[in-house]
């Protein structure tokens, strides 16, 4: 009992501990930073060096990385002649790629964009000079100055004739080839920039949409999907508007159709044997609303085709 009560007279209280830690005591200061804690972990500056490229000394920069105990240098290994010719080289090389991707691009487009068969390969330069020359100059000037990088605020195109077979299918194509052709964009964007559609069988298309039975639907595409490309697509062309019977189907068609494309602030190229004008059988198939749409966004002005029958001069679909 008494070895018990000495060994418990020799603790001490929490509170006496906590005194002790807690006292005045002025603290240590911590020591220096060793002589490799100083150490930067690199210096750069310039010094002569050798071009592996063509052997020549020249002024380079050299960084040395402190690593440990250890270091290590990285010096220029290229002289600013022969470093630019290497850039060049990459960048021609780049650029050789990508127009390799372009052109592949381009054909694609040009086959899935609904242009007609038969004229895939037309150009303006196919084109009879003598036949309808101020169709051809307005409809070449047209596609000279689209931007398709920046379609927004472009002027329509309303190609109108009274008769057939004048040339306006022809046109469209070679405005929509010469875009194609001249597009120098980055071939990351695979977006197709062009939609081709007839007007009678854009019509049958959407209404194909509805009533699928279920097993088949999810192999067919949907009313929002058809509308969904002719609404961003940077340039619509429609093709024989007006073939269609007029019905409230038809113009709430191209209601929504204009309407979608003013939104967006984006061109359509239309071709019809209907007048645009406020009044005229246009208006019967797509109604007033549309019609004047349709003025302002081709600023009043039309293409007025005459004569006789393209088809049957050049033997062209």
């Amino acid at each position: 009992m008494n070895n018990e009560t000495q060994r418990s007279g020799n603790l001490q209280h929490i509170s006496q501990i906590l005194s002790k830690t807690t006292s005045n005591e002025p603290v240590k200061p911590a020591s220096p930073l060793s002589a490799v804690e100083k150490k930067p972990m690199k210096v750069t500056r310039t010094e002569g060096c050798e071009c592996r490229t063509c052997g020549a000394s020249f002024q380079g920069e050299v960084t040395i990385y402190f690593l440990f105990q250890s270091s290590r240098e990285i010096r220029d290994k290229e002289c600013p002649v022969c470093r630019e010719k290497r850039e060049d080289e990459e960048r021609w090389l780049e650029e050789k790629d990508k127009e390799v991707q372009r052109i592949a691009l381009k054909e694609k487009w040009r086959k899935v964009c609904g242009l007609p068969w038969g004229l895939h390969c037309t150009r303006f330069d196919d084109f009879e000079p003598e036949f309808q020359r101020r169709a051809l100059r307005i409809c070449w000037q047209y596609a000279e100055d689209f931007d398709l990088e920046n379609p927004q605020g472009t002027t329509s195109l309303y190609l109108y004739s009274q008769e057939p077979g004048v040339g306006k299918t022809t046109l469209m194509t070679c405005i929509a080839n010469y875009i194609i052709d001249n597009w120098r964009g980055d071939p990351a964007n695979k977006v197709m920039p062009i939609r081709f559609e007839n007007g009678p069988g854009l019509v049958r298309r959407i209404r194909a949409t509805y009533n699928v039975p279920e097993p088949q639907q999810a192999y067919h595409e949907t009313e929002e999907q058809v509308y969904a490309q002719l609404r961003g697509v940077k340039i619509l062309m429609l093709d024989d508007v007006g073939k269609e019977k007029p019905s409230d189907f038809t113009r709430e068609l191209y209601w929504y159709i204009i309407n979608e494309r003013v939104t967006h602030g984006l061109p359509v190229v239309i071709s019809s044997r209907l007048p645009l004008e406020t009044g005229g059988s246009l208006e019967e198939l797509v109604k007033y609303d549309t019609v004047n749409r349709l003025i302002g966004m081709c600023h009043g002005k039309v293409v007025t085709l005459s004569g006789t029958s393209y088809r049957t001069r050049k033997l062209v679909p």
